[in-house]
């Protein structure tokens, strides 16, 4: 009997032991794999902090992300008494059906891309200091945005007043770095995350006019990729002796697949407006001669 309850102890401890060890072995899988989803998780929130902070930056007082369509309302009919624009007042600044800012361009300046230029819905007495600040050095305002939506911005340019030189495009970068460099460093003090990465190529290049001078804000997980989120951007148009300056946020623009759609819908409407008001003239009583005919 003893021997018996000897075995069967042995044997429950053996069992127990496999059991309490097996739950140890368990507890520690299940222990790191919440680490790896916490960790995880917290390098996906502190991403989004980076990227919005820095795709929130502002130039000259507009700020990237917001609506291109509020602001090209609020410059011309200030604030609405409600505080928030009615559809019918939207369609008051916007060509329909597409939705498209009336004013705006497609031109390649920066880029493709819908760009609206300010200045024609400014005025410095009013506006300056609260919808826009204005600059002394720079005279030509632009935006570029997001032609769905509420149009979100995702670019701010402004022409430099310049007196070019023979070296055209070093004589431009020069006159543009330092404003580069005075943006880069406010934007740097209004997003003080660690990761965050300053890549400082604002200089001449060789062939210049097509290869830009730019300072990157970029995350340093991705410090290895061509991966940016931010750029400061200088345009040295030689051959029309202009200057830009650029700021703009890289996921927000508008990807060429979609720009590309969203121009040919622009075009088969024309053509479909043309064509009609082709037919509705074409269809007027006419006193033509018919003789012969």
């Amino acid at each position: 009997m003893r021997r018996g309850h000897l075995l069967w102890g042995v044997i429950i401890l053996i069992l127990g032991s496999f059991i309490y060890f097996g739950v140890e072995r368990w507890a520690s899988i299940q222990k790191k794999e919440y680490q790896i989803k916490a960790d995880r998780q917290s390098e996906i929130k502190a991403n989004r902090l980076i990227n919005k902070g820095l795709e929130s930056s502002s130039l000259f007082g507009i700020r990237l992300g917001d609506s291109a369509v509020a602001l090209r309302l609020s410059l011309e009919y200030g604030v609405p008494n409600s505080g928030i624009w009615e559809s019918e007042d939207i369609k008051k600044v916007t060509e329909q059906p597409s939705g498209i800012i009336k004013g705006t361009t497609t031109n390649n300046l920066a880029g493709f891309g819908f760009v609206l230029k300010l200045n024609d819905f400014i005025d410095p007495s009013i506006h300056d200091g609260v919808y826009i600040n204005l600059n002394n050095d720079f005279e030509d305002y632009y935006i570029k945005y997001q032609p769905y939506g509420t149009g979100k911005i995702h670019s701010i340019i402004a022409s430099l007043k310049t007196e070019w030189k023979s070296d055209g495009h070093e004589t431009c970068v020069k006159d543009l770095r330092p404003y580069a460099i005075a943006v880069a460093e406010r934007i740097k003090k209004e997003n003080l995350f660690e990761r965050i990465v300053i890549v400082d190529n604002f200089y001449p290049k060789i062939d210049g006019e097509h290869n830009y001078p730019e300072i990157f804000f970029k995350n340093n997980k991705f410090k290895s990729t061509g991966e940016y989120i931010l750029v400061i951007k200088g345009w040295c148009q030689v051959s029309t002796k202009e200057a830009f300056l650029e700021l703009a946020a890289s996921r927000l623009g508008v990807p060429y697949e979609k720009w590309s759609k969203i121009m040919k819908s622009i075009t088969e409407q024309k053509e479909l407006d043309l064509k009609k008001e082709f037919n509705d003239d074409a269809n007027k009583e006419k006193k033509i001669d018919k003789s012969g005919l």
